[in-house]
C-alpha cells in the first residue's frame, strides 16, 4: 500500500470507529432481539487504527518496523 492507500483506509477506519462509538451510545430499545455489538466493531477498528498508524509512520520514515522478538 502507498501512502494514499494508506490515508484512504486510516480514513475509513476513523469513519467506522465515529459510526460505531455513536451507535454504541443509542439507548437499547425493549423488545429488539439482536443488537449489533458495537463495542466489539470498535475494538476491532481501533486494532485497525494502530496497525495503519504504524504503516503510515514506516511508510513516512522509509524504515520497516521490526518486532522486538526480531531484533
Amino acid at each position: 500500500m502507498d501512502l494514499t492507500e494508506t490515508g484512504l483506509a486510516l480514513g475509513g477506519v476513523l469513519a467506522i470507529i465515529l459510526v460505531a462509538g455513536w451507535r454504541a451510545r443509542q439507548p437499547w430499545r425493549p423488545g429488539r432481539v439482536w443488537r449489533v455489538p458495537w463495542h466489539a466493531i470498535m475494538a476491532v477498528a481501533l486494532v485497525l487504527l494502530l496497525g495503519l498508524v504504524a504503516h503510515l509512520g514506516s511508510l513516512i520514515t522509509g524504515e520497516t518496523i521490526t518486532p522486538r522478538a526480531l531484533r
